[in-house]
């Protein structure tokens, strides 16, 4: 008999290619587990961790209980499972997001479902999810950490079309060959699919995919046979896609010089290009933060004190399992000076930190609302259509931006081609690593932040060369 767990069922729900390759051609599945997907897993056992404490011994709660429907083939494992009778229960799945998804709430109907047909009745269906609002001051606190959120009702209007979509999967998994799946939108919704580079593979660049365009227009392009980006008709391109659409059909870059000088004339020497990398997660490491608050852990800071001088380099990070902010803040504002434009790639972020660590720390207040006071986007030009490139792709991006106009630089072999420092940073200061491991980790981790900086120098240096600077 065919066995189909509420993981297969999430995996039809996005695409049915994806559930008959994940089922029948592991091979293709990519050797080395993401860093970020191990992260979130990590997490969830965290997460439901502390969840287990909401339900003190002998009040009638199973944790990981796993049922088979003796009426067809599924199989699932319940998170909590709350005994109110012999043949009823409460049924509770964790969850580390902050607020109930839509796929949340058909693994819960894919659960009820299960139970139901192995003879249990479901009186009550919730979600125990994190609390973003929490803020940790000392141990972990379970019942302020975590929410309960009733979904019952959410359920139960689901149940009627949930059979089908059952033998709709296991349809799917009886199939010889793979189905054929038209590419849309569930490439990346509500997860990153790992088959993209099989299922891609004949999709040309840039193609339909990188315009920007609803499933409606997608839909029309692909029954004409329509891949290639520039057999998209022009009435179809939205304003903001507009230039990059132009872009490709000449195959040259769109550059609007006027507007690139009126952004240079802002900028005030010495400048300071600067970048965090920062840590979040559900469980709050340090007193003081809520989940997933984004924490700063390095900096790079770059300086150009005089037109055509060459800029020095200032960085910092940190190798201790303490909060960092406090050391970071201290070094930092000693090699950022009180003026001069400080230029960060989508700045918000950037601001969001500062105002957060003035928050923080009320000793380098002043020091970083300072700071907010003179900062500058330097993805600007490039977001707003003064310099646009094809082979951007329509993305803006540091990431998309630097290779295209300084082709020399490379993000290859700065941590991993599937982990950033955001991955690697609890893994440095965990104490585990082999002393030479950990020199490795650190010297990569501080020339990926170093890229960025320097990317952030070059790609001013090179709209200013569209001047003729």
């Amino acid at each position: 008999m065919l066995i189909l767990t509420k993981s297969d069922f999430i995996k039809l729900l996005q695409c049915r290619k994806y559930l008959w390759l994940y089922k029948h051609r592991r091979d293709l599945l990519p050797e080395d587990i993401d860093l970020s997907l191990e992260k979130v897993f990590e997490e969830g056992y965290e997460v439901e961790k502390y969840a287990c404490e909401l339900f003190p011994k002998g009040d009638g709660a199973v944790f990981q209980p796993t049922f088979k429907s003796p009426k067809q083939g599924i199989i699932c494992r319940c998170d909590i499972l709350k005994y109110t009778s012999p043949k009823e229960v409460e049924l509770y799945e964790v969850k580390s997001s902050t607020e109930v998804k839509d796929y949340h709430l058909s693994d819960v109907v894919f659960q009820k479902q299960c139970l139901t047909e192995s003879g249990l009745t479901v009186k009550k269906v919730c979600l125990i999810l994190v609390n973003n609002k929490y803020v940790r001051h000392g141990p972990i606190e379970p019942k302020k950490l975590l929410k309960i959120e009733d979904v019952t009702e959410e359920v139960e209007e689901r149940m009627e079309e949930l059979p089908a979509r059952i033998e709709e999967a296991l349809k799917v998994l009886r199939l010889k060959t793979e189905p054929d799946v038209r590419i849309l939108k569930q490439c990346s919704k509500p997860f990153a699919c790992p088959l993209i580079p099989y299922c891609w593979k004949n999709v040309p660049t840039p193609s339909i995919y990188d315009a920007g365009l609803n499933e409606k227009k997608l839909n029309i392009l692909l029954d004409k046979g329509i891949l290639n980006m520039k057999d998209v008709p022009a009435g179809m391109i939205t304003p903001s896609k507009r230039k990059f659409y132009e872009s490709v059909l000449t195959d040259k870059p769109q550059i609007d010089r006027k507007a690139i000088a009126k952004w240079i004339e802002k900028l005030v020497y010495p400048l300071y290009f600067l970048d965090y990398e920062t840590y979040s997660s559900a469980i709050p490491m340090c007193d003081g933060y809520r989940p997933y608050q984004q924490m700063p852990f390095q900096y790079s800071l770059h300086v150009i004190k005089k037109p055509g001088q060459k800029p020095l380099h200032y960085e910092h990070l940190e190798l201790k399992a303490v909060d960092p902010v406090p050391a970071l803040a201290a070094k930092l504002s000693k090699q950022l000076g009180p003026k001069g434009s400080v230029i960060a790639w989508n700045m918000g972020f950037e601001k969001d930190r500062n105002s957060e660590m003035a928050e923080r720390l009320p000793a380098y207040a002043k020091f970083f609302n300072a700071v907010n006071k003179r900062m500058v986007d330097l993805a600007e030009p490039v977001k707003k259509g003064a310099y646009v490139h094809p082979d951007f792709l329509g993305k803006w991006s540091i990431k998309a931006v630097l290779p295209v106009m300084c082709p020399e630089l490379s993000y290859e072999g700065l941590v991993t081609e599937t982990a950033t420092a955001f991955e690697y940073w609890p893994e440095l200061i965990s104490g585990k690593l082999p002393p030479a491991e950990r020199g490795t980790m650190e010297k990569k981790m501080l020339a990926y932040c170093k890229m960025d900086t320097f990317g952030m120098v070059r790609i001013l240096g090179e709209m200013e060369k569209t001047l003729g600077h």
